[in-house]
């Protein structure tokens, strides 16, 4: 409302207010006429501020504590209420673990307490670490949820990067987001003025000390920090004691796993909320399972069986390469092309295509996907799009968008490494697995890609094996939790024995 307007507003129908009430609101009334008068002249010079993306701001030492103030109301947000109890959870707590399910919204409930502590005036300063493939999702949904925040991409080159490029980087923007490769080294930079809240997404990346990231965070120290997984950490004592090592030094160690899993578990509980989808959304529609067990084709078989005999001629650090070998002849006859596990994805394919379905096809090897994406091209057309770490982060933003909304795209060929942290792809209600990754929360979460909020629709998922292989007898010591994922590979890699009773039952 312009100031001449403000100006004319009188107080109608106060006979029942009282002195105090009347002189309250006439108050509030000048106040308000005086920032609109002060609008309309525009910003004076100290600062800058448009809270659309692509503006800059600027803005000294002295309005810093103010401009939280002048952040517009924003939009709407519509958080579940669930949701909406998370943000108030992470309001309440400086250092916390926010541990959703897969699916439900832990990026948006972030942006939105991000948002209510500026407009507090809590903060000053936001640093977002993520995957390097999640800043662009960072960007698009805090765009959507607090279109009032400025974000940026913290450009970050250890060579060139000063502590003075540091301080206007924080001046310029409410968020800035970096990955965790720049977190190795950042803290050098930062003239020891770390920011006032530290967000890292995908958190169980830090759950290795020795990791440099690890040791990143633990240098910048920052007087908020929130973790966001949808790993359920708390089942492993060290990967928690790592964490929690992390939130708060003084309370937690890193060697505490000592203590035990139900130990920890009990200390964790102010620190970390974990909600599931059955608990707090039952309506969205659960995954149905089905594990197809295929024989090889003649091809496979003979290269299987190949492989397989020169068993006995092989030393002990050999039998890990030979059994990755063993898995792939599985998915394809490098010599033939023959596939039995590519025929079933492509009927499964067209079955998804004649019930008007979108399909999600998953591996963590690129060769079956190219060579499925051939097979459907050659049948179909270009129904199919493919994401791959080989892509640019633009790429593979725009591969996303072609699935979400052509028409005639059917298909998204994934790499499950890159596709299982970060995005929606509700569009689609039926996934295939070609093969699965050694660790089974990554295959968890590309499904959680598809079943999460705004799937309308059932879904299904069928995981393709091969009979009397390697694989079917893998995945059953996965599939029972006898032995953790980190496990399993120490017994590949330096347990010879493990894997000739993997090869040969």
């Amino acid at each position: 409302m312009a100031a001449s307007a403000l100006g004319k507003l009188e107080l109608q129908d106060t006979s029942s207010l009282n002195r105090r009430r009347r002189a309250a609101i006439s108050w509030l009334l000048e106040n308000d006429a005086a920032v609109a008068r002060q609008a309309e002249r525009g910003p004076g010079p100290s600062w800058t501020f448009d809270p659309r993306p692509g503006h800059e701001r600027s803005c000294d030492r002295r309005l810093r504590r103010v401009l939280p103030l002048l952040l517009p109301p924003g939009v709407k947000d519509d958080l579940y209420p669930f949701q909406r109890d998370g943000v108030a959870w992470l309001l309440r707590n400086r250092k916390a673990i926010l541990a959703d399910d897969m699916g439900l919204g832990k990026t948006i409930q972030v942006i939105a307490a991000i948002r209510r502590l500026y407009r507090y005036g809590r903060i000053e300063s936001c640093l977002v670490i993520a995957p390097r493939t999640l800043l662009t999702n960072w960007l698009a949904e805090t765009d959507k949820w607090a279109p009032d925040l400025i974000v940026r991409r913290l450009e970050y080159t250890k060579r060139t990067f000063t502590p003075s490029q540091w301080r206007s980087a924080v001046a310029g923007a409410h968020v800035l987001l970096a990955s965790y490769e720049d977190l190795r080294d950042l803290w050098d930079d930062l003239d020891g003025q770390p920011p006032d809240l530290m967000v890292a997404d995908e958190a169980h990346r830090l759950r290795k000390a020795e990791s440099r990231a690890h040791q990143g965070m633990r240098r910048i120290a920052a007087p908020r920090m929130w973790g966001l997984t949808g790993t359920p950490v708390e089942r492993d004592a060290q990967d928690l004691a790592c964490l929690l090592s992390l939130l708060d030094p003084r309370r937690f160690a890193i060697d505490d796993h000592r203590h035990g899993i139900d130990v920890l578990r009990s200390r964790v509980r102010p620190y970390l909320l974990r909600r599931t989808k059955e608990a707090v959304l039952p309506e969205i529609p659960e995954a149905t399972e089905h594990i197809e067990t295929v024989s090889l084709h003649p091809a496979q078989r003979d290269a299987y069986n190949t492989a397989l005999s020169s068993t006995g001629r092989r030393s002990d650090e050999g039998y890990l390469a030979l059994f990755n070998r063993l898995r792939s002849i599985c998915d394809i006859d490098p010599a033939t092309g023959e596939s039995a596990k590519l025929d079933r994805a492509v009927e499964l394919v067209e079955s998804a295509m004649a019930d008007g379905c979108k399909i999600v096809v998953f591996s963590y090897m690129l060769d079956p996907l190219r060579r499925l994406g051939e097979r459907l091209v050659a049948t179909h057309g270009n129904i199919a799009a493919m994401l791959t770490g080989e892509q640019t982060l633009d790429q593979r933003k725009r591969t996303v968008e072609r699935f979400k909304t052509g028409t005639n795209c059917w298909v998204l060929l994934a790499s499950s490494r890159v596709a299982s942290e970060g995005l929606t792809l509700t569009e689609a209600n039926r996934v295939v697995f070609i093969n699965r990754w050694w660790n089974p929360s990554t295959n968890s979460q590309a499904v959680d890609r598809v079943v999460r909020i705004g799937q309308r629709k059932p879904v299904t998922v069928h995981y393709l094996t091969c009979m009397n292989t390697v694989e079917d007898r893998l995945q059953p010591l996965l599939d029972r939790k006898e032995m953790t994922f980190d496990q399993l590979i120490e017994a590949l890699q330096h347990r010879p024995e493990a894997v000739r009773e993997l090869l040969n039952p």
